[in-house]
């Protein structure tokens, strides 16, 4: 009941926010953006997004194969997606489709356990080389950009605080100290007799993640490599994306554009209600550009998702299994 209370809470605020901007900024004046739009822009946008879509899975692929663990990559493909519509359609910053991953792959005779190490070094892989290119980013436009002071002083903290935290964290795997059973321990989440968690199996868990990090330098590259090509190509996206709307914004623009979308995504409500608009609204101005154009690349990201998120339950129901009972697991991953 309490879970249910947050989400439905969560909800109650994205909704209410959403409504407080589009009464601020009128519809007419975000859709009129739209009307100029170019095909040769729409469908270079589509592209790139289905290539993006593509290249995660790719990356996710380079480290099932590294694990033994042969599928054919269509299913890789579809397994990916719907890790990501869940993540987007349930308020779990981004992971709550990381565990739905992990049982699809199970049901391919797989131990969960080791699907599991899986996904979590994808998102490993995730989260360092997205810390890598962050820090990168966040160092040119500062040099590029005329930013407020405050803004440039908060993004190189947390630029620098996230590169930090994933370099230790790269450290201590690939050196095979692992993180997750000291983590438990100093938790004591291994204590929590309703998880029913034991030290061995915590400790195979985190050996499989180890192995990669430690032995497969080759796959580990490779999946880095990707990662780069999946943030061109996410670059490229919302260069096309503002081609759309009638801009041709310079790729230092993108980056804080991307930075503080990432950031509004962070915030558990469901579908980033309120949140995508909010990040534009505050971050739009900085680069010399209208407010409404900011809700306008925030509805055209989230039309973009809702499609995607579309496909994945429909993918769930190809798979045989309910949408409504795999979102509850993935909620009560989380």
């Amino acid at each position: 009941m309490k879970k249910k209370f947050l989400i439905l809470t969560s909800l109650i605020i994205g909704i209410s926010s959403l409504a407080f901007i589009l009464h601020k900024i009128s519809i007419k004046e975000i859709t009129e953006q739209f009307i100029s739009a170019k095909i040769i822009h729409i469908l270079a946008y589509t592209i790139v997004s289905i290539l993006l879509m593509y290249s995660l899975a790719w990356r996710w692929n380079v480290i099932l194969k590294s694990q033994n663990i042969n599928l054919s990559f269509q299913k890789v493909f579809n397994y990916r997606l719907i890790g990501y519509g869940i993540s987007y359609i349930t308020p779990s910053a981004k992971l709550g489709g990381e565990p739905v991953r992990a049982l699809l792959l199970s049901n391919n005779k797989i131990k969960f356990s080791k699907a599991l190490s899986s996904v979590v070094i994808d998102k490993t892989i995730e989260i360092a080389s997205s810390a890598i290119f962050f820090f990168i980013g966040v160092i040119t436009i500062l040099f590029k950009l005329a930013l407020p002071e405050e803004t440039g002083i908060i993004l190189l903290i947390f630029a620098t605080a996230f590169l930090s935290t994933s370099i230790f964290i790269y450290q201590r795997l690939a050196s095979g100290k692992g993180l997750i059973v000291d983590l438990c321990k100093s938790l004591k989440i291994d204590k929590i007799k309703s998880l029913k968690l034991k030290e061995k199996k915590i400790s195979s868990f985190e050996k499989l993640i180890i192995k990669f990090f430690r032995h497969d330098k080759t796959d580990f590259l490779i999946t880095m490599i990707i990662s780069l090509l999946s943030w061109i190509l996410m670059f490229l996206e919302f260069k096309f994306g503002l081609l759309i709307l009638g801009y041709n914004v310079s790729f230092s623009s993108i980056f804080l554009i991307i930075s503080f979308l990432g950031a509004a995504l962070l915030i558990p409500i469901p579908l980033g209600l309120g949140a995508m608009e909010a990040s534009q609204i505050a971050v739009f101005p900085i680069i010399g550009m209208k407010t409404s154009t900011g809700v306008a690349i925030s509805m055209l990201t989230r039309a973009r998702d809702i499609v995607w998120s579309i496909i994945s339950l429909m993918l769930l129901c190809y798979y045989g299994l309910s949408a409504t009972k795999t979102i509850k697991k993935a909620l009560l991953k989380q």
